[in-house]
């Protein structure tokens, strides 16, 4: 069975005015929207990729991992605030509302964007705010992906050690 077709809100930014690196997924999935947890879908390997890159245990707890995020530099958001689609596929996508990027891209020295897969990767590819930016498109999280676990993993360890460089 799949979801309807309806027109979701994203979630708000997670960043402090230390955050060097800014992760950019497309859109909360509707797992995620239900748990009003970015990436809350416990088939997408987020959480696990990253804590991996960064050796760090995975904390569990929704908001520890925020914190580690940002005590560890990183931000996250996503590319759109509004979508319309039928289920959690990017590729269903029939309506969106990019994220208003200025504000959060004013208050961070973020040095690289790591982008979660390729709708996030091409929306930054065609909007001028990115221009000035690193933009690295990676390997997504999606357990879509998770055929491409050992390539995905390094792919995520040299972009975090790369963006985390003081």
């Amino acid at each position: 069975m799949t979801d309807r077709i309806r027109l979701t809100n994203g979630f708000a930014p997670v960043y402090n005015s230390e955050s060097r690196v800014l992760i950019l997924g497309s859109h909360p999935g509707v797992p995620s929207l239900k748990k009003q947890q970015y990436y809350g879908n416990p088939g997408n390997a987020f959480w696990r990729v990253v804590f991996s890159a960064l050796n760090i245990d995975d904390p569990l707890d929704y908001q520890s991992r925020l914190n580690l995020l940002l005590a560890n530099g990183i931000a996250l958001w996503d590319v759109y605030a509004q979508v319309e689609r039928e289920g959690s596929y990017d590729h269903k996508i029939t309506y969106n509302v990019l994220n208003d990027f200025e504000s959060l891209l004013a208050q961070c020295p973020i040095q690289l964007i790591i982008a979660n897969g390729k709708t996030a990767y091409n929306e930054t590819q065609r909007h001028p705010i990115f221009n000035d930016y690193l933009v690295k498109s990676a390997l997504s999280t999606s357990g879509l992906n998770n055929g491409r676990e050992q390539e995905r993993m390094a792919q995520w360890h040299d972009y975090l050690l790369e963006g985390l460089k003081k």
